[in-house]
């Protein structure tokens, strides 16, 4: 959430889409955000945005906003203030913001000079108790964006001077254990300043951005580059209730193998939680037409197996679970060629035991409790002996846990994968659960005389677990 809500205020700078769609030498704005936070992690928020420069446009939007056809000056107002408030609203709401008892106005039309709006709501939820940690988190973001936006080669060809103030009041009985601290950063003519202090239970944040016109994204990570200012955190009497998704998905693989060379592939992918957006998925599928989304993840595998140099005689693919409440499940089934490898004398299947966790990026933490199996069976032929198959593996820190577990029952290997990440869990301790596991393996022999019927050993490729991670990963709630 944090890079999103970042955008957020980025995209609320009052008048930087002008600036952007014209001419404009200079941008300047105020921006003031007050947060008293309550018990229970509800607040009552405030921000006041003034937009200070360029006069012109600051003129120009006044006259558009008033010069509607058939609308006095009031109403005029009125339909403004209440186009920005559904803005604000939906702006948050898309951010995981949930706000009610919202109000908007709009100050400055009589007067020559600023434009500002005032927005006041009550924040839902604002902030996060995390039992991972035992404290409550409250996100914040000094650098108004610029941390997380993307910016084109040619920079933005405007200056820009934003003045940040944030005023963040804990309940009576926080503890304060970290806040954002103050830092100078300069690149040739542009600044990012922070200060920061404590009075009592109210948090002090102010920062200035000055961007000269055209300053490349060399210049914008030099200032705004590994920032990690984010965040308030604190303890109170109160424990906060969690609300959050949990994602579960299974994967069975059963794998077949012959001595000609062909492997009979049986694939179930089945999606369990969060029910909602499960739900959301299958709604997707029938609006796409259920033949059609079939074709394509049909397409996609055959086209992911030929990559792999794999043949492929014959595949199906059928989607079950569509028109019931419970998982969505998508089993395939494949007649396939080279499969496995014969490379340097010995045929090799290899995998990530990991199901794609330990190069997937949850955000700063996750949120939410994440549980995802593998299951292969893997039937090698009579006559194969069995040369490496994947090691056991049991690793547990801060609740979150990975587990490989690896059984051989005469010529068949059976290997059961199991990540489960805790909500909360910090991308750090994610890294270090997955740290130094790289593929899987599990390899075999043949009689020589079988052997030299398939020699792959030119193809560097080797065959990865059909596993739909594309899916599985777009449950999952980043923050």
């Amino acid at each position: 959430m944090k890079r999103l809500f970042s955008l957020m205020l980025i995209g609320l700078l009052l008048g930087v889409v002008y600036a952007q769609n014209s001419e404009v030498p200079f941008y300047k704005e105020e921006f003031r955000f007050e947060i008293k936070v309550l018990e229970n992690g509800d607040a009552q928020i405030t921000m006041k945005t003034s937009w200070l420069e360029p006069k012109d446009e600051i003129k120009k939007e006044i006259s558009r906003i008033l010069n509607q056809t058939n609308l006095t000056k009031e109403e005029a107002i009125k339909k403004y203030e209440e186009t920005q408030l559904d803005r604000y609203i939906a702006s948050l709401v898309n951010f995981g913001i949930k706000t009610s008892n919202q109000t908007l106005k709009l100050l400055g039309v009589d007067k020559e000079g600023n434009l500002t709006i005032v927005f006041s709501a009550y924040a839902e939820g604002f902030a996060k108790y995390y039992s991972y940690d035992g404290y409550w988190e409250i996100i914040v973001d000094p650098t108004r964006g610029y941390a997380s936006a993307k910016i084109p080669d040619t920079g933005l060809p405007y200056k820009t001077e934003l003045h940040n103030y944030f005023v963040i009041e804990l309940p009576s009985d926080a503890e304060l254990i970290e806040y954002p601290k103050p830092i100078s950063r300069e690149f040739n003519q542009s600044k990012f300043y922070v200060r920061s202090e404590v009075k009592g239970n109210k948090i002090i944040i102010t920062s200035d951005i000055i961007l000269e016109p055209y300053l490349s994204p060399e210049g914008f990570k030099a200032l705004f580059g590994e920032y990690e200012g984010f965040y308030i955190r604190y303890t109170s009497s109160s424990v906060g209730e969690e609300t959050y998704q949990k994602v579960k998905n299974e994967q069975y693989l059963k794998a077949e193998v012959f001595e000609n060379g062909t492997t009979r592939l049986f694939v179930q992918d089945k999606y369990i939680e969060p029910k909602e957006r499960v739900e959301l998925i299958k709604t997707q599928i029938k609006s796409l037409g259920v033949e059609n989304v079939t074709n394509l993840i049909l397409q996609n595998n055959v086209r992911g197996l030929a990559s792999k140099f794999v043949t492929v005689q014959s595949a199906n693919v059928e989607i079950k679970g569509i028109d019931e409440e419970g998982p969505l499940v998508i089993e395939s089934r494949y007649l396939l060629q080279n499969f496995t490898k014969f490379i340097n004398g010995t045929y090799e299947y290899s995998f990530d035991p990991t199901l794609g966790y330990s190069f997937y990026n949850l955000g700063y933490r996750s949120q939410n409790e994440i549980n995802q199996t593998l299951k292969m069976e893997f039937v090698l032929p009579k006559s194969a002996t069995i040369v490496e198959v994947p090691k056991n593996i049991s690793r547990e820190i801060k609740g979150n846990k990975f587990t490989v577990v690896t059984k051989v029952n005469g010529n068949t290997i059976s290997v059961t994968a199991n990540i489960f990440i805790r909500y909360g869990a910090h991308q750090e301790d994610v890294k270090a659960l997955f740290e130094g596991i790289e593929k899987a393996y599990i390899k075999y022999t043949l009689p020589e005389q079988k052997a030299t019927q398939l020699d792959y050993k030119q193809m560097a490729a080797v065959a990865g677990a059909l596993i739909l991670i594309g899916l599985a990963l777009f449950l999952i709630k980043r923050r």
